[in-house]
């Protein structure tokens, strides 16, 4: 089994052959051309940490991909990141370990970012010049790069609970589009038309009453039971809230606290962003539409830039 170091595939890829790469992969998951198991959660309260497991095989592709990622958020205070992972690429005629993928978080970040990115292509106002993220990690980081390549932005605001770290963001992202730090949450929430959120909270961020007509949403930080971006009203108030993979926001996302709260069923979800890659389903129609879009990460992104990336490197 060959061994891949990190240093030698960062930045290996770019923003828009990942995207295109998830889309294909969500394609695939929507018209039955992929294989995936249910993804492993591993909750470990007392270690302040988390472990998933995920991963799948598309039709066709050499390899069958497992993916880990963890994540400690006491790494900070050890001066490590809180977010780790390998793939794991098995010969999908022998089963055999042929590569391992020292990723190191980076794809996983880089793959879900891609999927925001297609949450705007198919849901966010095209007129939009402005957008608000909420967030400032690794992962916020990478998703202002796919937000500003999928999107004519003028403007990127960042908020976070903590002002250093999203001024931090704000000058990392200004040399891709003029950038500014929001003071306060609401106000940048009410003024926003797309707002992404990219955090690790477990407590509802976005609130349904500060999102007006017109507004799209993605979440993208609620890959576990516990963690909670959007107020559960707000999934109710959207005209089209749509899942990554059903079966998993309804148990890990924001859906998942939303049915607990018995603020809507199951059935007024629209569908799922795989029907939206495959044309099953329409996205925005109206200006005036509200949508949402509730990401977990599906093990179809790990094995469709997995692949990518073993084409672009030639292994």
């Amino acid at each position: 089994m060959r061994v891949v170091p990190l240093e030698a595939f960062r930045d290996k890829l770019s923003i828009a052959a990942t995207v295109a790469a998830v889309e294909r992969g969500f394609r695939a998951l929507a018209l039955g051309e992929a294989t995936l198991p249910d993804p492993l959660v591993m909750e470990l309260a007392e270690l302040s940490g988390e472990v998933h497991v995920k991963g799948a095989h598309l039709r066709g592709a050499r390899h069958i991909v497992l993916k880990v990622a963890t994540g400690f958020y006491g790494n900070r205070e050890r001066g490590l990141p809180s977010g780790d992972g390998l793939f794991l690429l098995l010969d999908a005629q022998t089963g055999v370990p042929e590569l391992l993928l020292e990723e190191h978080g980076y794809l996983t970040d880089l793959r879900t970012a891609a999927a925001v990115a297609l949450t705007l292509r198919y849901l966010a106002p095209r007129d939009a010049r402005e957008a608000l993220l909420v967030g400032a990690g690794a992962l916020a980081r990478i998703t202002a790069r796919a937000m500003v390549a999928e999107l004519p932005l003028q403007q990127l605001t960042v908020w976070n609970r903590t002002a250093e770290r999203a001024d931090a963001l704000a000058r990392d992202v200004s040399s891709l589009v003029p950038t500014r730090v929001a003071p306060a949450l609401e106000p940048a929430v009410r003024r926003h038309r797309v707002v992404v959120t990219a955090t690790a909270s477990t407590t509802p961020l976005i609130k349904a009453a500060w999102v007006r007509a017109g507004t799209h949403v993605t979440s993208v930080g609620t890959g576990s039971p516990e963690k909670a971006e959007l107020e559960p009203a707000l999934l109710a108030k959207a005209d089209k809230l749509v899942a990554d993979r059903l079966v998993q926001t309804e148990r890990y996302g924001n859906l998942h606290h939303a049915l607990a709260a018995k603020a809507l069923t199951r059935q007024q979800v629209y569908g799922e962003l795989g029907d939206l890659a495959a044309g099953r389903l329409a996205g925005r129609e109206t200006a005036s539409e509200i949508t949402v879009a509730d990401l977990t990460g599906v093990g179809v992104q790990d094995a469709a830039v997995a692949q990518a990336l073993v084409e672009a490197l030639g292994l």
